[in-house]
């Protein structure tokens, strides 16, 4: 759903800015009135958890790919104004840091992403959970609605935005930026995800806060008192075995993204999704996993015994979580609009002069998670080699995340006026 340098106008880059930049600056003052010495590591790791699921790429319909983002999962823990803020940080690190979505773009990436995408999500998950008891099965499957509705609007704005490219601005008659129109843009925007990444996603979020009931049921009421003895003070409701609940709803999202797959390749396994599984080397995917394998049971371990106790658990888990985003490389195909211009040339017969001008622009130091290491070359690298330096980049960028969350709340609790005490998080 990142959208690169060239593929939207400059005006409606500032466009988005014009909304965009108010509504953070609202976000710092209402997540103001929440901020502690607790809390503020409890952002961080959401954005860097936003950062680690946007790696994962799943093949989606039209032969694409597409992710996940984990943006209505942050709203219904943090609310949704501190959602804009660790889910625009990752937005910002992956484009400045990685080349994923373009450094020009950021303002809409973040409108869609960071803003459109939890308040959508969080609002649909109030509208689903009603007044339902906080630690109900009602309130998991209301997350997970809330997650597939908030991704699929997101989806939707950005298919019309790029729609909108070559009906606004042109010359010679010829589209100056994306020359995908509306009858291309939306419906393989809303394809992609309805079938695919919003599937995974309402996957995310249910899961999510089915687990959270589970075992951290104080994150699920007001930051103010998520760490009062006394926080959970709604009605409860008793809960399936987490083991229940998590192989029932996965099992459950495999089986319907194999059916939405083989019905979108003809029932070919070879053309899942529509996509050329050709391409993908048998051999190559099975190095990748054991290598990945190795790498887990020998990081994972030494991240846990490494970090302070008060992050080990969840230090351990994202650790997991970076070793194991490799997996996203497997899916083959790029997302709907991220190609080369060479793609396009071959599509329209000729490049977009905007998109000429500003593709390449800026050029992130690590784009395309690429990791200079002795024995990693790139595209003529093996999967598995690939896979490492996708590792490694993941790591990074997870600190990164959590780093300028840290670095950000801690600025906005030194400058600016009072914080507005109307806005208190809230499930």
């Amino acid at each position: 759903m990142h959208i690169p340098d060239g593929y939207i106008s400059p005006i409606m880059t500032l466009g988005s800015g014009a909304i965009t930049v108010p509504v953070w600056y609202t976000a710092t003052r209402k997540v103001k009135a929440i901020l502690d010495n607790r809390t503020i590591p409890l952002l961080a790791v959401f954005s860097a958890l936003s950062f680690t699921i946007m790696m994962f790429n799943i093949p989606v319909p039209g032969g694409t790919t597409a992710h996940g983002v984990g943006g209505t999962l942050a709203a219904i823990v943090l609310g949704p104004w501190a959602a804009v803020l660790t889910v625009s940080t990752a937005l910002i690190i992956q484009a400045l840091f990685f080349g994923d979505g373009g450094i020009l773009a950021i303002f809409t990436n973040c409108l869609t992403m960071g803003i459109i995408l939890p308040f959508v999500g969080y609002a649909t998950y109030r509208l689903a959970s009603s007044r339902a008891p906080l630690l109900s099965t009602r309130r998991a499957v209301a997350a997970g609605i809330g997650g597939y509705v908030g991704i699929t609007v997101a989806a939707l704005v950005v298919g019309i935005l790029l729609g909108l490219q070559p009906i606004l601005f042109t010359e010679g008659g010829r589209p100056l930026y994306s020359p995908y129109g509306l009858e291309t843009a939306v419906p393989a925007m809303l394809a992609a995800h309805m079938f695919g990444a919003s599937i995974v996603e309402a996957l995310i979020t249910g899961l999510g806060i089915a687990y959270l009931q589970k075992r951290h049921p104080e994150l699920l009421v007001s930051l103010k008192s998520v760490f009062a003895a006394d926080a959970i003070t709604q009605g409860t409701a008793s809960l399936r075995p987490m083991w229940q609940i998590i192989t029932g709803t996965v099992l459950g999202g495999i089986a319907v993204l194999a059916v939405v797959g083989l019905a979108m390749g003809g029932g070919d396994p070879g053309h899942l999704f529509g996509a050329d599984w050709s391409t993908v080397s048998g051999p190559d995917i099975g190095v990748m996993l054991a290598v990945t394998a190795v790498i887990a049971f020998v990081i994972v371990p030494l991240a846990y015994l490494v970090l302070p106790k008060r992050l080990k658990r969840v230090g351990a888990a994202f650790t997991a979580i970076a070793v194991l985003a490799p997996l996203g490389l497997i899916a083959p195909g790029l997302a709907f609009g991220e190609g080369s211009t060479g793609d396009v040339q071959a599509a329209f017969g000729y490049v977009p002069q905007g998109l000429h001008d500003l593709a390449n622009v800026f050029s992130a130091p690590l784009s395309g998670y690429d990791i200079p290491l002795p024995f990693f070359n790139g595209a003529t690298s093996g999967l598995w080699q690939v896979g490492i330096g996708y590792e490694i980049a993941g790591i990074i960028g997870i600190l990164l995340c959590g780093g300028a969350v840290i670095g950000l709340t801690r600025l906005i609790r030194r400058i600016g006026g009072s914080a507005d005490p109307a806005e208190a998080p809230t499930t």
